[in-house]
C-alpha cells in the first residue's frame, strides 16, 4: 500500500502555536512517529521530508535546526523544521549512559556506519568487543 501526501496529512495535527505536525502514529522509545513503508519501519520525520520535500540523498541526516520553545522536537515531522545535513563533522553527541554504566560523550563514542544509519557507541565498550573478535580471529 501506497502512502500518499493525503494519507501522511491524515495522521498529522498541526500544532497552532508553534506550526509543528505533531504526528499521531506510533512512535518509538525517543519520541520519534514510526512509519512502516514498503516492508521497513521509518521514522515520520524522514518520510514526511522525501514526500513534501524530496528524496535525502544516501547518508544524508534530518536535524531540527528550532530551539525548543519554537519546535517539539522529536515529535515533530514538519519539513520546514528540519535541516539537511550531509557531514557529520559537527554532529554534537548527547550525553548519555550505556547498558554497562559508561558515560558517552564526544570524547567516548564512535561513530559506526550500519548500512545507511549511522550509530553512536560507547568507545569503551566497542573496544572490548574489538579486542574479543580479534582473540578469537586468532585461535
Amino acid at each position: 500500500m501506497e502512502l500518499t501526501r493525503e494519507r501522511l496529512r491524515a495522521l498529522i495535527r498541526v500544532a497552532s502555536p508553534t506550526g509543528c505536525w505533531e504526528y499521531t502514529g506510533a512512535h518509538d522509545a525517543f519520541g520519534y512517529g514510526r512509519v512502516f513503508l514498503e516492508g521497513k519501519e521509518r521514522k515520520a520525520q524522514r518520510v514526511c521530508y522525501e514526500a513534501f520535500i524530496g528524496p535525502i540523498p544516501k547518508g544524508g541526516r534530518l536535524r531540527h535546526h528550532l530551539p525548543a520553545m519554537d519546535c517539539i522536537g522529536s515529535k515533530c515531522c514538519n519539513p520546514a523544521h528540519v535541516q539537511l545535513k550531509l557531514s557529520f563533522s559537527s554532529a554534537t553527541i548527547a550525553q548519555r549512559i550505556c547498558k554497562k554504566g559508561h558515560l558517552i560523550n564526544a570524547e567516548n563514542s564512535v561513530i559506526e556506519q550500519r548500512g545507511d544509519n549511522l550509530l553512536v557507541r560507547c568507545r569503551l565498550c566497542r573496544r572490548e568487543v574489538w579486542r574479543n573478535e580479534k582473540r578469537s580471529s586468532r585461535l
